[in-house]
């Protein structure tokens, strides 16, 4: 068999040599493994920049700032700033097992704005925002920093008082029902004036469970909204 019918080596012919000649297939030469590893270093290289620009890019998306930023989306209410109501949901149930092991008092207290479905009608959809966000700065001034606000409904405002009694949160309530009825609450709803039904409960006074505190608080609130709203009821 002569040199022209040299059979193909499958082990060294590699089509991206492209069509250089037959003959030079079967005999790597020194300078093919040189284009060959030239070429094979390139593509290294640019994958190794797409993948130095792609983690810049992501560590871009992922600073501290945005970060922060998903967090604070994550457990508080756009619209008044309070912890949102999951989070309202575990910060009960984390205070009431603290209070539970060191055998420590704490209070609950609910409010719901009243003719809040009235206010929508009248003022528009629009209103209910600034009713809930006026509501919540009032709740917030009334606080110690320990003390845990949250909106925990479309129209409910929950507190809970770590080492309280329910004699404070009683004073706290009936100090913010005051408030909130003799608030202005915006420039362009000047001759709106709201009210708020509020409950208040105790552990372990009124019930040693999260849920069952929780339906108390609610049903004592509710009691105050039956009543023509505007108080602050306790049991």
């Amino acid at each position: 068999m002569n040199s022209d019918q040299e059979k193909i080596n499958p082990r060294t012919y590699d089509p991206s040599v492209g069509d250089q000649g037959w003959a030079a297939v079967g005999r790597e030469s020194i300078f093919t493994r040189m284009v060959l590893a030239s070429r094979w270093n390139r593509q290294r290289f640019k994958e190794t920049m797409q993948k130095q620009t792609f983690d810049k890019s992501r560590h871009t998306l992922l600073s501290d700032e945005k970060l922060n930023e998903y967090e604070r989306a994550a457990v508080l209410d756009k619209c008044t700033g309070l912890y949102n109501s999951r989070s309202f949901k575990k910060k009960l149930h984390y205070e009431l097992k603290r209070a539970k092991r060191y055998k420590r008092p704490l209070s609950l207290l609910v409010m719901a704005v009243d003719r809040l479905d009235e206010i929508r009608r009248q003022y528009g959809i629009l209103a209910l925002d600034e009713v809930m966000r006026a509501a919540a700065a009032i709740a917030k001034a009334a606080i110690r920093d320990v003390d845990i606000a949250s909106r925990s409904g479309t129209d409910q405002i929950a507190i809970i008082f770590p080492e309280t009694y329910s004699s404070r949160a009683l004073v706290v309530g009936e100090r913010v029902r005051d408030k909130i009825k003799t608030t202005k609450i915006s420039d362009d709803l000047r001759g709106l004036r709201v009210t708020a039904s509020i409950g208040v409960v105790s552990f372990p006074t009124h019930a040693r469970d999260e849920v069952e505190l929780l339906n108390i608080c609610l049903g004592y609130m509710q009691n105050s909204r039956q009543d023509g709203g505007d108080k602050v009821y306790s049991g």
